[in-house]
């Protein structure tokens, strides 16, 4: 299981579901609820969830669903104290392991319009806008972005992870985690 500075990144169990809940309500207007997560726990072959906790206490998760040679991101949360930190970057990070470690080619994902701080945050990952999904999200009739990667296994893509991986590993070593 990684380690990043004080975190441990590791898959998502049952027993996380209540903290990952409390951790929805908090950020979500419209979170998912236990059975969504149980649902998708159960199906592991085909997820991945990950969580990041600190003295045995969950701060941040993501999930994503294996689809062939499509990774599809859908869902990240970080407790907002401790955001800034790089513990999206080190799950998205993982995610993209364990997703080259299935034969992924690529990833995907829906960004509400209006949320440009997510936008930013997936494009430092190489993402691209493919499109868009008119009133997608139902609480708000907001859009999604539709967002992908390339070729996760190309040279730019392993140079963009790389480089990511080495600023939240300075990060570390200069003890801003």
């Amino acid at each position: 299981m990684p380690l990043f500075g004080e975190f441990l990144i590791r898959d998502m169990r049952s027993e996380d579901i209540d903290r990952v809940v409390e951790l929805e309500k908090e950020i979500f207007d419209s979170p998912w609820n236990a059975e969504l997560f149980r649902h998708e726990l159960r199906n592991f072959d085909r997820t991945i969830y990950l969580v990041a906790e600190k003295n045995g206490r969950v701060q941040a998760y993501m999930g994503a669903q294996v689809l062939d040679a499509e990774i599809h991101v859908t869902n990240m949360a970080v407790e907002p104290s401790a955001r800034r930190a790089g513990l999206g970057s080190a799950l998205l990070l993982e995610c993209i392991s364990r997703s080259l470690d299935r034969g992924a080619r690529w990833l995907t994902l829906e960004v509400r319009r209006g949320n440009d701080e997510a936008l930013e945050f997936y494009r430092t990952f190489s993402f691209e806008e493919l499109g868009l999904r008119h009133g997608y999200y139902t609480d708000t009739g907001e859009d999604a972005i539709i967002m992908a990667t390339g070729d996760i296994r190309s040279d730019d893509f392993t140079d963009t992870v790389k480089s990511i991986r080495g600023g939240l590993d300075s990060r570390l070593d200069g003890g801003e985690c």
